[in-house]
């Protein structure tokens, strides 16, 4: 799982909750659907508290919106930690006896 699978699992869930952007977002507390749909093209990352209340409003379990939330967090490191030290760089050479 990449970041770019917790934007498309908030939108697919909040389609099976069968609401449009401007109904979720009132429902979670906001004015402009605008602060959704950059969740959901993964432009801005959702505050735990936002995803939280989405498991009420698209009536997700907490358990797999957190799973999703962490496998998303741990993918980032993941790419943040392979960016600073590529696996394809050059090995030292050993040294010859």
């Amino acid at each position: 799982m990449d970041m770019s699978d917790l934007p498309k699992y908030i939108r697919e869930q909040r389609q099976k909750a069968a609401l449009t952007q401007q109904e979720a977002v009132e429902l979670l507390g906001y004015r402009k659907s605008q602060f959704l749909s950059s969740l959901e093209r993964g432009l801005t990352k959702p505050p735990v508290d936002v995803l939280k209340k989405m498991c009420e409003v698209y009536r997700v379990p907490r358990e797999e919106m957190r799973q999703r939330y962490i496998q998303a967090q741990v993918e980032e490191a993941r790419k943040k930690a392979e960016a600073k030290w590529p696996s394809n760089e050059e090995k030292p050479e050993t040294p010859s006896n």
